[in-house]
């Protein structure tokens, strides 16, 4: 049976403070919504999911999450803002789909702590928070999506990214390519080509056709684009080479981010 209930242990919400929500530990935890007022989705900052004090997942801003819930078609609101953990995108041709979109889910039996953690920027103006959670039957972590982030400095025309982490038995579902001006790119797996260069039109055109809505300044290298979690990339050891080939009109600082998902009993990072 699913619960939804509001968390209440939060503490810090004040401008230019650090929020910590401590997650009663045990239960399933399907989404979290966070309810906010008096701050924008740019001034809530380093939003991190922990478990056991280990990083699962972070976002430069609750910008960042609102824009992967729009980028997957999920519902969103003014004021409201939600962690999905278990992937309503996911479809399967193996079992039935409900099966697979659960398994993502942030199971917490056997932690010590669960916490979700970011700041408040000292401009905000009276900010005010709330989160709930919808829960369901206790677990321990499994199968969990996994969002890390990278940071480079582009210069205008090809630039190469051969050094994002390939930790072993690891997937990577998507990579995001974050910064304005980038036109297409390429991505390689010991040189064979999971993604070639495109148009930038056409690209956005098959996001669209894959229920996914094209965010701006972002270009989506998405290996689930059907949904199918087998089609995407496993990482093992015999890949020695993994690189982007990134076009891109001018210079600056771009942030790669890339979505695995791992098993957390076996996770290494």
């Amino acid at each position: 049976m699913r619960n939804i209930a509001p968390l209440n242990k939060i503490t810090g919400v004040d401008a230019g403070g650090t929020v910590s929500l401590t997650l009663p530990v045990n239960l399933t935890y399907d989404k979290i919504h966070f309810e906010y007022s008096g701050v924008t989705p740019s001034q809530i900052k380093n939003l991190k999911v922990e478990l056991n004090g280990r990083t699962l997942t972070e976002y430069a801003t609750l910008q960042d999450l609102l824009n992967e819930n729009t980028y997957y078609n999920r519902e969103v609101v003014a004021g409201i803002a939600t962690m999905h953990f278990v992937r309503s995108e996911v479809k399967s041709s193996k079992q039935p789909q409900l099966v697979e979109q659960r398994f993502f889910g942030l199971g917490t039996a056997g932690l010590s702590l669960a916490q979700i953690k970011f700041d408040i920027d000292a401009a905000a103006d009276a900010p005010a928070i709330k989160a709930y959670a919808e829960k369901s039957a206790a677990s321990a972590p499994g199968w969990l999506f996994k969002r890390r982030s990278f940071r480079y400095n582009f210069s205008a025309g090809v630039n190469e990214v051969e050094n994002l982490p390939k930790p072993n038995g690891a997937y990577i579902a998507m990579i995001e390519i974050k910064k304005a001006g980038v036109t297409s790119a390429e991505f390689l797996v010991n040189n064979v080509k999971w993604r070639e260069h495109i148009p930038k039109t056409l690209h956005n055109q098959i996001l669209k056709q894959n229920d996914r809505t094209p965010i701006a300044d972002i270009h989506a290298v998405d290996l689930m684009l059907d949904g199918d979690v087998f089609g995407a990339l496993m990482l093992d050891p015999a890949i020695n080479d993994m690189r982007l080939r990134i076009d891109c009109e001018s210079e600056g600082q771009c942030e790669i981010v890339v979505h695995y998902f791992d098993s957390y009993a076996n996770s290494s990072f």
